[in-house]
C-alpha cells in the first residue's frame, strides 16, 4: 500500500492484535484513508482484551460548541424522578410511522440527545489514550468505525425546559433504533462488549432478523436532520464514536471516514449541520472543585439526575440519561442563553 503524494504522513500506532501488541502502521490510500498496512497487521478473529465503556477518544474541543461558564454557579436544586417515560423500540416494520412521528415533533422539541452502541473495540493503544496525539487518536477511532457495525442508536428529543414527547398520552417517550448489520458469528467485536450488551437485553438474533437496514435508515437520518432533528443542539457524552457513526451510516456502509481529524471534523460540520455539546467536555469546563470528569452516571448522580427508565449500555436510556445531565449541567453552570 502506498501513501498519496500529498496525503499526511503514515502513523504508527502498537495496537492488539491476537494477544500481543504489534506496530500498526496506517497511512491512507485512493480508496481507504488511513488503512492498516497488511505487512504489519491480520485480522484474523481474536478475543481482544478491551474495555466495554467508550473509547476515550477525546475531541480536545474541536467539535463542540463551548457555552459561556457563569461566574458563580447557581445552587444545585434538588431534581425529582422523571415520570413514566417508556422507550419506543424501532425495527424495520415500523421504521417508517416512527420516523413520521418524529418528523411531527421537530417544531416543538429542537433539542436531540444520542448515544451509540456497537461491538466495543477490536483495536486499542498499547499506551493510555491521553497520552496519544490528536492524531493517533484518531487514528483508533477511525480503523474500529471503518470496521465495525453500528447495533443501537438512541435519541432523545426534548426542549428548553427538558420537556420530553408525551404524544398526547401522559407517557413519555424517548426511541431505540435496533440495526441489523451487525452478526455475531462472522463480524469481529470484544466478546465483553457483547456479553454487557445481551446482559442488558439485547438479541443478537433478532437484530439480524428484525433490525433496520442501515442503507435504508441514513437517508431518513439526513432527511430529519434538514428538517430539524436537534436544531438547538445535538447532545452526546464523549461523542465522538457517536458522530463518526452517525456520518459513516449517513454516507453509506462502503464509506470510510476521512484521513485527519480536521477532515472528519469538516464532514461532521457538513453532514449534521448543528450546534453540537458533549456533555463530558462541558463537565471538564466547570470549575475545578466541582469535578464532573467522570462516566455518565457518576456526572449524572453528581447532579441529581436519575435514569427515569432502562439500564446503562440501553441505547434509549443513556439518550434520556444524557439529554437530562445536559439540561442541569446548563442550568447550574453555563449561560443558558448561549445553548437556547
Amino acid at each position: 500500500m502506498c501513501a498519496l503524494p500529498n496525503s499526511p504522513p503514515a502513523l504508527t500506532v502498537d495496537v492488539l492484535v491476537g494477544d500481543r501488541y504489534v506496530p500498526v502502521m496506517i497511512m491512507s490510500s485512493p480508496t481507504t484513508p488511513f488503512a492498516f498496512s497488511p505487512a504489519l497487521a491480520t485480522y484474523t478473529p481474536v478475543t481482544p482484551q478491551v474495555s466495554t465503556t467508550l473509547p476515550a477518544m477525546v475531541a480536545d474541543g474541536q467539535y463542540w460548541t463551548h457555552p459561556t461558564l457563569m461566574s458563580l454557579p447557581l445552587p444545585l436544586a434538588r431534581t425529582t424522578r422523571a415520570g413514566n417515560v417508556v422507550v419506543r423500540p424501532v425495527w424495520a416494520h415500523n421504521l417508517r410511522e416512527e420516523v413520521e412521528q418524529i418528523e411531527s415533533l421537530l417544531h416543538r422539541f429542537r433539542y436531540a440527545a444520542v448515544d451509540t452502541e456497537f461491538p466495543g473495540t477490536v483495536y486499542r493503544p498499547k499506551v493510555p489514550t491521553y497520552a496519544l496525539t490528536a492524531e493517533k487518536k484518531y487514528a483508533l477511532l477511525k480503523t474500529n468505525v471503518d470496521e465495525l457495525h453500528l447495533i443501537q442508536l438512541g435519541l432523545t428529543l426534548f426542549d428548553a425546559a427538558g420537556r420530553l414527547p408525551d404524544l398526547g398520552t401522559g407517557v413519555q417517550y424517548v426511541w431505540e433504533f435496533n440495526f441489523r448489520e451487525f452478526d455475531v458469528r462472522c463480524h469481529r467485536h470484544a466478546q465483553e462488549s457483547i456479553a454487557l450488551l445481551r446482559s442488558k437485553g439485547v438479541d443478537f438474533d433478532r437484530t439480524r432478523r428484525d433490525g433496520i437496514d442501515a442503507a435504508a435508515f441514513g437517508p431518513r437520518l439526513r432527511k430529519l436532520l434538514r428538517g430539524g432533528l436537534g436544531d438547538a443542539g445535538v447532545i452526546t457524552l464523549s461523542g465522538a464514536y457517536d458522530l463518526a457513526y452517525l456520518v459513516k451510516m449517513m454516507l453509506g456502509s462502503g464509506y470510510k471516514l476521512p484521513a485527519t481529524p480536521a477532515a472528519f471534523e469538516s464532514v461532521v460540520k457538513a453532514m449534521i449541520r448543528k450546534r453540537l455539546y458533549d456533555v463530558k467536555e462541558m463537565a471538564r469546563r466547570c470549575p475545578r472543585d466541582i469535578d464532573l470528569r467522570c462516566g455518565l452516571d457518576r456526572v449524572a448522580g453528581k447532579l441529581d439526575v436519575r435514569r427515569a427508565v432502562g439500564e446503562a449500555h440501553q441505547a434509549g436510556s443513556d439518550s434520556l440519561l444524557t439529554g437530562q445531565t445536559f439540561i442541569k449541567i446548563r442550568e447550574r453552570y453555563f449561560v443558558g442563553d448561549d445553548v437556547s
